[in-house]
């Protein structure tokens, strides 16, 4: 751990400590609006995860290291690879309710159809893991490819802050919003109700109905940032200790 800092790196703590006062406070008398996601937490995320500001920090309290707590699913990611899924959102976190999405081949289900049990074996676990594994966790797969979290705050970043990034916008970003009009998620007074297509689009030109929508990729940015700031927050110590030496 750095036990002088420069005025640039104290500067740079006081930024994250104060970004993940802005992420939290979205979460702490509601849900996050949809928009929120677009308009808060993308252009946070961006510098941290994809503008690597986020490495920079963490390397004032090197040897300590922030972890984020994510759910992974080896057993999807092997069916994604293997042919078996169309297309697949992994697990995220909504208003303390799991959220995840698959379409399985026509293929996949005949072979399985005497044996309805492997639809359900998953291998789903919470567990501790560093930003890199956090920031390029594969999230969606879709038309063949995977995308992970930062594809996905990159792609916000480009179509929604008009700030161009070093990134495969023609090929990779087409894909994602291809997604982010594919599955939609709506907030209902006593239950959730799952969109596709074009009842996303038809939902939301209902101002009654539109802040209670939610697209693919606005949900990844929620879960995302809600993991972010938890990590954060939970390596806060080194960083407070750093500023106060």
């Amino acid at each position: 751990m750095i036990s002088v800092l420069t005025t640039d790196d104290r500067e740079l703590i006081h930024q994250l400590l104060e970004d993940v006062g802005i992420l939290e406070s979205q979460f702490a008398t509601q849900i996050p609006k949809p928009s929120a996601a677009r308009a808060i937490f993308a252009p946070i995320l961006r510098r941290w995860i994809t503008e690597g500001l986020f490495y920079k920090a963490q390397k004032l309290i090197l040897p300590n290291r922030v972890r984020f707590s994510i759910t992974s699913d080896v057993r999807a990611i092997e069916l994604c690879n293997s042919g078996s899924y169309e297309h697949w959102m992994g697990l995220i976190v909504f208003s303390n309710i799991g959220i995840a999405i698959s379409q399985m081949t026509s293929e996949y289900l005949a072979r399985v159809d005497k044996d309805r049990s492997q639809l359900r074996n998953t291998n789903a676990h919470a567990e501790l893991q560093e930003a890199k594994a956090f920031f390029h966790q594969k999230m969606f797969f879709w038309k063949e490819k995977f995308y992970t979290r930062e594809d996905v705050i990159k792609m916000q970043a480009n179509s929604l802050g008009g700030v161009h990034l070093d990134f495969d916008k023609p090929s990779v970003e087409k894909h994602i919003v291809e997604i982010k009009n594919y599955f939609g998620f709506e907030v209902k007074d006593k239950h959730y109700q799952s969109l596709i297509g074009q009842d996303i689009e038809h939902g939301r030109e209902d101002s009654l109905r539109r802040e209670r929508i939610y697209d693919a990729t606005e949900l990844i940015a929620i879960d995302t940032a809600r993991i972010f700031a938890t990590g954060i927050r939970s390596s806060q110590a080194g960083f407070v200790a750093l500023l106060e030496a």
